[in-house]
């Protein structure tokens, strides 16, 4: 696979309740030219094998003692290889499978921030 145009980039930690229906709103999106990139911050619940299951591509790993949103942030567009940094808490999730298809094309417009 060649470079995403799209990179999910969510923070989480002991997120294991509400990862997978992030995860399964994601790989059911009528836009698929993504890659979703897992920040953990020490999670022990479950979290990262979660993650794992439903095939992310990468996670980073962020000790806790050194976690700050913007760090953690900072870390996974590090990471990021597509053209665009989609950013997602582990909590939230979307509700209609267009969404990401929408939130993009937005930036057709000069549009730089959604």
């Amino acid at each position: 696979m060649g470079k995403p145009l799209a990179s999910f980039i969510i923070r989480c930690y002991n997120e294991a309740d509400y990862i997978g229906k992030l995860l399964h709103g994601i790989k059911e999106q009528s836009f698929q030219d993504y890659e979703i990139i897992l920040v953990d911050s020490g999670s022990t619940d479950g979290t990262r094998e979660i993650a794992e299951s439903f095939g992310v591509d990468d996670i980073v790993h962020i000790d806790p003692e050194n976690f700050s949103f913007g760090r953690a942030l900072n870390y996974g567009c590090q990471a990021a290889n597509g053209d665009f940094c989609v950013i997602a808490s582990a909590h939230v999730y979307p509700k209609r499978d267009n969404w990401l298809e929408q939130l993009l094309d937005a930036f057709e417009d000069n549009v730089a921030l959604v």
